[in-house]
């Protein structure tokens, strides 16, 4: 679960700063920088299992490589890109060869430096400059103080006996180099060492066990996050017998996703089932069969007067929903979903009723009952004044729910006592469950100005307009 990101240099973030709930909402104009903050999540998820050069230039971003760099308003673009996370982790992590353990910290910071330099044969290379990933001390904690009931604070950050002196992976100086350093992690041997400046791999990227339990951790998180763009056409289709049952973030593997769950427990298919009946009361039951002679598994829905309909004559809405439900009731999926505009293809009389869903998809930490379950979050992006004003409209606000507002303004950015104008995304928050919250980056004044705009932009019909 991310608690909180800082991005400098990448695309239209500069000096940026902003904190999440475990169910975050993020709303505004087109264009004022909500897709690039979920770009800005695809590229850290990269660089935690690729090389730079592959990370970058990974299909799943928006733009070429060059491009992920900020540009200024005379054409140059950054050198340097920075970002920072820091995250809460579940309690356990295990590698893929069956070895389980305990993490001593489960609240982490994670900074990432990369430099562009253009070299002798005129081509763009990239570097890491700078590492580090350190615990979070507990006395300096304020997001755990704001987000988590005290009652369970030690279920989510167990009680820590003792200190650690040096992070998991730290950037120091070493005859007259900057080295990437990982210790290794309460066991005697040397640990990894790196040149920064000369690799074009992060040290979080080289651990692939719980040797490294901290380090193996944060790389799982990140590499785990999970961007949804359901796409119709491939909702729609039956699965292989030959897929993954897991849901892709097409909605690829649908059925067999189901077929799965219904096979290892029956109640399943009856929770998913009431989930659906909810939204859509036309619907009373949902199956999945297997097609034999195809060998492929079917997703059909029963309704109220006993007709059938296979998921290949199901409208848009009504996959999406349907996907929802799976994956809430789904034990598989943790971690973070972050869904783009979830109103798409959704009636408007629906969308009060989907909202309800997105909240049970995010782990409440003010609720004993979630409690020592994965951690799971939420983080929606939406252009509809429509579904932002459904959320302020509701009277059961979870508690660990937040309401942010993206905008482009104007900054000034100096470089050889020369001074470039550029357009920056600032994300401001709105509301929060539990009141406002004080942040160290945002000033009354912007919290008024935003209040404003909020305002005007649930009055209007169609923003954009």
């Amino acid at each position: 679960m991310i608690t909180r990101i800082e991005i400098d240099g990448f695309k239209t973030f500069n000096n940026f700063q902003m904190e999440f709930s475990p169910f975050t909402v993020i709303a505004g104009t087109n264009a004022s920088g909500k897709s690039n903050l979920f770009d800005a999540l695809r590229l850290l998820s990269n660089i935690a299992e690729f090389d730079l050069k592959t990370a970058f230039n990974n299909t799943n971003l928006r733009g070429e490589a060059l491009e992920q760099f900020s540009q200024y308003s005379n054409g140059e673009f950054a050198k340097l890109m920075r970002f920072s996370v820091e995250v809460l982790l579940d309690s356990f992590i295990s590698d893929n060869w069956g070895e389980t353990t305990k993490l001593k910290y489960t609240r982490i910071r994670y900074e990432i430096e990369i430099m562009r330099e253009r070299n002798s044969k005129g081509f763009d290379d990239l570097s890491i400059t700078h590492e580090v990933l350190k615990p979070i001390k507990h006395q300096e904690d304020v997001w755990v103080k704001s987000h988590i009931l005290k009652g369970l604070l030690e279920n989510w950050r167990p009680k820590v006996i003792g200190r650690r002196g040096i992070p998991y992976i730290l950037t120091e100086q070493r005859e007259g180099k900057t080295i990437i350093r990982i210790p290794q992690d309460g066991k005697p041997g040397p640990g990894r060492v790196s040149v920064a400046n000369k690799t074009n791999q992060t040290l979080l990227s080289s651990i692939n066990s719980v040797d490294f339990p901290h380090v193996f951790a944060a790389k799982q998180e990140m590499i785990n996050w999970r961007f949804l763009q359901l796409n119709p056409e491939v909702l729609s289709k039956p699965s292989p017998r030959i897929s993954s049952d897991i849901i892709s973030p097409n909605g690829g593997n649908l059925a067999a996703a189901l077929f799965r769950l219904k096979i290892e427990d029956g109640s399943f298919l009856l929770d998913i089932s009431r989930e659906l009946n909810n939204l859509l009361p036309d619907f009373v039951k949902v199956d999945v069969t297997e097609d034999v002679a195809e060998n492929r598994f079917v997703i059909k829905l029963i309704s109220e007067d006993g007709r059938e309909f296979s998921s290949r004559v199901l409208s848009e809405g009504t996959l999406r929903l349907l996907t929802l439900c799976i994956l809430k009731y789904d034990p598989k999926y943790k971690g973070i979903l972050c869904f783009e505009e979830p109103e798409n293809g959704i009636h408007p009389y629906r969308i009060a009723m989907m909202i309800d869903l997105l909240k049970g998809l995010s782990t409440d930490l003010y609720d004993k009952e979630d409690s020592g379950l994965p951690l799971r979050q939420m983080i929606v992006n939406t252009h509809s004044s429509v579904f932002v004003g459904h959320l302020f409209k509701s009277n059961d606000f979870p508690l660990n729910f937040s309401v942010w507002f993206s905008k482009l303004v104007t900054n000034i950015s100096s470089k050889n006592d020369k001074k470039f104008k550029f357009k920056a995304t600032k994300i401001l928050p709105v509301r929060e469950g539990r009141g406002q919250l004080k942040f160290d980056f945002v000033s009354f004044g912007e919290l008024e100005m935003t209040s404003l705009e909020v305002d005007r932009y649930l009055k209007t019909k169609d923003f954009e307009n």
